[in-house]
């Protein structure tokens, strides 16, 4: 255990802490260059390891850390699309994008950080982290980079992991065998373009904020932001309040209502800043943080008393402060009236206060069509535009599907496309061995940060792996009746709750056609004790062949 201190040269220099547009639109854009770059004509490279990682953002780095210092194995490989570490960190880049959750939690609790900048730090500053932390482990040299996974097959009589990719630049193929593979690929990663009559016909410049193209001149432009969510929530002021943008006008469009918290209380950094002098200290205040936010999770669930009175309190909380710090004129279209919780809590930094500059007009109509110089509302009003923002969010189920299947006929996709993404305690997925899935289907709360439910994660996958890894075992996959058991149990729990339901009275990408594969239903309490406790009844391991078997 130990703390990292930053230097801070991401705020001097924040283009060295994201990545390029170009690549991120090879990688991310709706063409999807990157994964159809392939150069037939160049030999096959061949490479093994034991433990094979997809992904090098938190979930990716956290694994591959652990793997090192608690099962002292550093035979591991990791693949990335992008060119460096960070994931998602690394490719959103719009402006104001930061942690809407204090770093001190969202942070790998055996690093944490004695000089955060402030308690919810920009994303050149988040990258900063991830590459201190990464730098001191020496990843780099136990990653491949701009690179792109087309599958996996695991082959059930050697227990062998192939995986079958390219090079995104150069388009040469490899395969890559291992005992253990990690889907660590996360599920804010594949944007969700606007998708609205005319968009090709626009003479201006449109971009989603998960694609940032810093090169645009925002200075004096009229813009058009589509969305209200958490991305618009942080684009919206910095668009308006910083001198770098300094917009003519920006014209919203607030596809639905969201509640929104006041800004995290500044006491809670003066806190912080106290008692960082050394780890443990440290480790006091994200444990603060951490209690407090369990005593949200009542709102989530049912209809009892507690449940009411912790959701009538942060109902009250949020719809003050919107009416206090908002026009009266937004207030029908900003302020919820489904249940709190139903869609994801935004904790305010500066939108709300930024609603009562001259320069903003919000409405809740869609757009008809979009024609050269603007966009066409349901009403027939035209607004002119010379810059169009998609702030529409992420394709949260793509980014879940992996490219898995084993030589016994057995395809992931192809059986969650029929009963919906879903994995054994957010881990495991059935008749796929020796794979673990880290921030996988119901791993995300509404009221936590996903580096704790990462981490819970990891540590289910270093016990139930560590018998593969050791050689005493060839394979271990989760028994299909405790699986659907899982899928089952964790489902009727979630119709219960506030998550995109008819009982929370919101529609949510929380869920969809009838399967929420997104959230946890329990505490994060709860999760860290299915996770560091297995149920090896549930689980079958398959001995070396020449082992008997007993």
């Amino acid at each position: 255990m130990s703390s990292v201190t930053l230097t801070k040269e991401s705020h001097k220099n924040p283009t060295k802490f994201r990545i390029k547009y170009d690549d991120c639109k090879d990688v991310l854009g709706p063409e999807e260059k990157a994964k159809n770059h392939i150069n037939d004509s160049l030999p096959i490279q061949h490479s093994s390891s034991k433990v094979s990682i997809i992904g090098a953002g938190f979930a990716g780095i956290g694994s591959a850390i652990k793997t090192i210092k608690d099962l002292k194995v550093d035979d591991i490989t990791i693949f990335e699309k992008h060119d460096n570490f960070g994931g998602t960190w690394y490719a959103n880049t719009y402006p104001g994008c930061a942690s809407d959750i204090p770093a001190l939690w969202y942070s790998y609790s055996f690093e944490l950080t004695s000089n955060w900048s402030r308690i919810q730090p920009p994303q050149y500053e988040m990258e900063e982290y991830i590459l201190r932390v990464t730098s001191k482990y020496n990843l780099k040299e136990k990653a491949k980079f701009q690179t792109f996974i087309d599958k996996c097959i695991f082959n059930n009589k050697t227990g062998i992991w192939t995986l079958y990719g390219h090079n995104i630049k150069t388009g040469q193929k490899f395969e890559h065998t291992s005992q253990i593979l990690l889907g660590c690929s996360g599920g804010l990663v594949n944007p969700s373009q606007l998708k609205v009559e005319g968009i090709e016909n626009f003479k201006g410049k449109y971009m989603h904020s998960a694609i940032w193209d810093h090169s645009v001149d925002f200075k004096n432009k009229d813009v058009v932001v589509v969305g209200n969510g958490c991305s618009a929530n942080q684009v919206v002021p910095a668009l308006l309040n910083d001198p770098q943008y300094n917009v003519k006008s920006i014209f919203q469009i607030a596809r639905s209502k969201h509640y929104i918290m006041p800004p995290v209380p500044k006491i809670l950094f003066y806190l912080y800043r106290l008692l960082s002098f050394n780890y443990f200290t440290l480790w006091l205040v994200r444990f603060l943080v951490i209690f407090i936010a369990e005593l949200r999770v009542p709102l989530y669930k049912g209809n009892g008393i507690l449940s009411r009175i912790v959701r009538w309190i942060n109902t009250k909380v949020s719809v003050n402060y919107m009416k206090k710090n908002s026009p009266k004129k937004y207030h029908d279209i900003i302020i919820p009236d489904y249940k709190i919780g139903c869609k994801r809590l935004i904790f305010d930094y500066k939108y709300v206060p930024a609603l009562n500059d001259p320069r903003i007009d919000v409405t809740n109509r869609n757009i008809q069509k979009v024609v050269e110089n603007g966009i066409i509302l349901d009403n027939g009003e035209f607004i002119k535009a010379d810059i169009i923002v998609a702030c529409t969010g992420y394709d949260i189920f793509k980014s879940f599907k992996l490219p898995v299947s084993t030589t016994d006929g057995y395809s992931m996709n192809e059986f969650w496309d029929k009963e919906g993404p879903s994995a054994y305690r957010t881990i495991m997925v059935k008749n796929i061995p020796n794979f673990f899935l880290i921030g996988g289907p119901n791993s995300a709360t509404g009221h936590s940060s996903v580096v704790m439910a990462i981490e819970n994660g990891i540590d289910y996958y270093l016990k139930v792996a560590k018998p593969i890894i050791e050689g005493k075992d060839k394979s271990v996959v989760v028994k299909t009746e405790a699986y659907d058991n899982w899928f089952k149990t964790i489902q009727e729990e979630l119709r219960k709750s506030v998550f995109g339901t008819a009982f929370g009275g919101c529609i949510s990408w929380y869920a969809s056609q009838g399967v929420n594969p997104t959230a946890y239903a329990w505490s994060q309490i709860h999760y860290w004790y299915v996770t560091h406790f297995p149920n090896y009844k549930d689980l079958i391991y398959k001995p070396e062949d020449n082992k008997k078997i007993i």
